[in-house]
């Protein structure tokens, strides 16, 4: 099973933030986090599910912390033809989570968990880079793993 995290967090206070994380892991050692409060969208409750429907993250605000980083991260997700990513839909039941996201104008599907804390939702969902064709990461000797952990706080109405 192909695996990279997606994780929905959702922040509890009066006025809602959205923010999107990519935790990567590095080779031979190390690791990093791109983030982002670009993101646009909310899920719902809908019975005992939670929906989600195009959630669109902007990848080119993503920043690492450090500017050549962005650069790179920048220049691996093609952000001047694809410069969003986008959660096409998601449902949820009893904390396990299905659904479709597209990276690069290429669709997969994903599975992962989540939980549900009043207005908040926190999902995870496995990929791999390679699956959205992102390869041969390699900067002075440290590669980018394959898998990643992309984490997204948004609104639960």
């Amino acid at each position: 099973m192909k695996n990279v995290l997606f994780v929905f967090l959702f922040l509890t206070s009066s006025v809602f933030a959205s923010e999107a994380t990519v935790d990567i892991r590095l080779s031979p050692a190390g690791n990093f986090s791109a983030k982002t409060p670009n993101v646009n969208g909310f899920a719902k409750k809908v019975g005992n599910q939670v929906v989600a429907e195009n959630i669109v993250v902007d990848l080119k605000s993503l920043k690492t912390g450090i500017s050549l980083r962005d650069e790179h991260t920048l220049k691996y997700l093609d952000v001047q033809n694809h410069p969003q990513a986008i959660l096409v839909k998601a449902v949820g039941e009893n904390g396990k989570g299905s659904g479709i996201i597209k990276i690069r104008g290429i669709e997969k599907k994903i599975e992962g968990s989540f939980k549900l804390s009043g207005s908040q939702l926190q999902a995870q969902f496995p990929i791999l880079l390679s699956d959205f064709k992102i390869e041969g990461i390699r900067y002075m000797g440290v590669g980018v793993k394959d898998q990643v952990t992309i984490k997204v706080q948004i609104p639960v109405k």
